[in-house]
């Protein structure tokens, strides 16, 4: 599966996630109510929702599995870049948690002598049962389609494309010596920046590493190799510099 079909397969996850949650509040609380002692009523409550999130996170996990590999950049010719795009694993668990917790704005209620449950009838609820959903759901669908967060590297800098941010790190601004080689699950990775006033000590900005779909071991050698080495950065985007980059580095 390629990148962007996993990435895009994010969405119905998540929609997954918001509509079982939903179903749960309307299909099986209402059997807990019948349940005695409540302590068990509880328990099996807490175990339904929880299931109607770990359910199409393993599925999608599954569905997935054959982009487990090693991560590394991919080549943009066109652009004359490396790119590492948004890591679909990390995609995928932040929006199926997103869809889940809107779903929290649909609020329900008990029909009056019934165990059956309804959407609570009053017209602010509902409108805030239908506006959340939609603008939580739309704008995961949106920062899926935009590949979002995105990180690329040209001969002049490094290029952080947050959700709505964008910053441009030149190479010259970059301290060299960095960044310090990651932990294996390292969420960062601080890029040492040479401070504007002479003799102030460099300090950090913080590249968010678990978020991309690139090794971050990689990532960080990556940058310290070409922060080091400017006479490479001209070639930063073509096939042979990603085969020599792997071949240093190794």
């Amino acid at each position: 599966m390629s990148l962007r079909a996993a990435r895009l397969l994010v969405w119905p996850f998540a929609v997954a996630a918001f509509a079982l949650r939903v179903c749960a509040e309307l299909w099986f609380k209402p059997l807990t109510w019948q349940i005695d002692p409540k302590g068990v009523a509880f328990l099996a409550w807490l175990a339904v929702l929880s299931g109607t999130l770990l359910v199409p996170w393993v599925g999608y996990r599954l569905m997935t599995r054959s982009n487990r590999g090693p991560a590394t950049w991919q080549v943009d010719a066109e652009r004359n870049r490396f790119v590492a795009p948004a890591s679909p694993r990390w995609m995928g668990t932040s929006s199926m948690l997103l869809g889940w917790f809107a779903a929290a704005f649909v609020q329900t209620e008990r029909i009056a002598g019934e165990d059956r449950a309804q959407l609570v009838q009053t017209t602010g609820m509902l409108a805030l049962a239908i506006a959340v959903p939609a603008v939580v759901l739309g704008g995961i669908a949106l920062t899926l389609l935009l590949n979002r967060p995105l990180l690329t590297l040209d001969r002049d800098g490094i290029t952080a494309q947050g959700f709505v941010r964008r910053t441009f790190l030149p190479w010259d601004r970059l301290a060299p010596g960095g960044p310090p080689p990651p932990t294996r699950k390292a969420a960062s990775i601080p890029l040492m920046q040479v401070h504007p006033v002479p003799g102030k000590p460099p300090y950090p900005y913080p590249l968010a590493a678990g978020r991309l779909h690139v090794d971050p071991g990689l990532l960080a050698n990556t940058i310290r190799q070409y922060v080091e080495h400017p006479e490479h950065r001209t070639a930063i985007g073509t096939p042979r510099e990603l085969n020599r980059l792997h071949d240093t580095l190794r």
